[in-house]
């Protein structure tokens, strides 16, 4: 995963070729690749950045039941859900658009969906980032909360915090032990390049690349077949199994892979 830190390029992030990837979460916006053995082999699931989509971890637990779920994110709860549902359903009837009225409608139901999920799952109104401090947190002390005593137990990491992704791993550096597979959005890539590549070579001794997708709300790096926003799923490399070559397939991924926009096509993908 030596990136370098020139012009933004793929060549040197092509994944493994993991031979039992699933698609866990939304069929759209929300939903991510990664081996079937990594949820089974976690104790337990720490998602950063939930907003109002929690799929992803409803997804997870119909796979391993046994999972621990703590949900973190500052900027979401029900009574945030409803107000941004009540915003946007006004703006639909004024413009008298029926499927967005629709949507919006959908979007309520979820507040009342957050209290009963969240009724049976660890939710906590936190900010995460490279300092705690009131109303934050960091992903080392969140992995202490979530391990609950027990060092040996696998965590699965899900981590779409808008940005903050890179001061907080650079903050959780020698805290990723027994991290089963981190599951990243990193954004703003056509600025953060450098700082991208940085965040991936503190990563790669212990941990391998097994997916990786555009998402299409952002289009591509101008100039670049590089998309602004990637999803990559990165695999403890204990639970790698065996020697694996290079995936040879063309991504996205049939099947596995959907645009996050269902609106516009997928992104392409070029190692070259």
């Amino acid at each position: 995963m030596n990136t370098g830190t020139s012009t933004p390029s793929l060549r040197a992030l092509r994944p493994l070729r993991f031979p039992d990837l699933v698609r866990v979460g939304s069929a759209f916006d929300g939903g991510y690749v990664l081996p079937l053995a990594v949820i089974r082999a976690s104790g337990a699931l720490l998602s950063l950045g939930v907003e109002a989509n929690w799929e992803f971890e409803e997804g997870a637990l119909a796979l391993n039941p046994s999972l621990a779920v703590t949900c973190v994110d500052g900027t979401t709860g029900p009574e945030v859900i409803r107000a941004r549902a009540r915003r946007e359903l006004l703006r639909a009837l004024v413009r008298l658009r029926p499927v967005k009225v629709a949507r919006m409608l959908r979007l309520y139901g979820r507040a009342r969906a957050f209290d009963r999920f969240f009724a049976k799952h660890e939710f906590l109104p936190l900010m995460v980032g490279g300092k705690a401090g009131p109303g934050a947190a960091t992903v080392a002390e969140l992995l202490d909360r979530v391990r609950a005593g027990d060092a040996t137990r696998w965590v699965l990491i899900k981590m779409d915090i808008e940005g903050s992704e890179y001061e907080s791993l650079a903050a959780a550096a020698g805290h990723l032990g027994r991290v089963s597979a981190l599951i990243i959005e990193f954004h703003d890539l056509g600025r953060t390049w450098p700082t991208f590549c940085a965040t991936l070579a503190a990563l790669e001794e212990d941990f391998r690349l097994a997916h990786i997708h555009g998402n299409n709300h952002s289009g591509y790096i101008p100039g670049t077949r590089v998309p602004e926003t990637l999803e990559l799923t990165l695999v403890h490399r204990e639970l790698v199994p065996g020697i694996l070559p290079a995936a040879p397939d063309p991504f996205p991924l049939p099947v596995l892979d959907r645009p996050c926009d269902r609106r516009q096509p997928d992104l392409v993908l070029s190692f070259e």
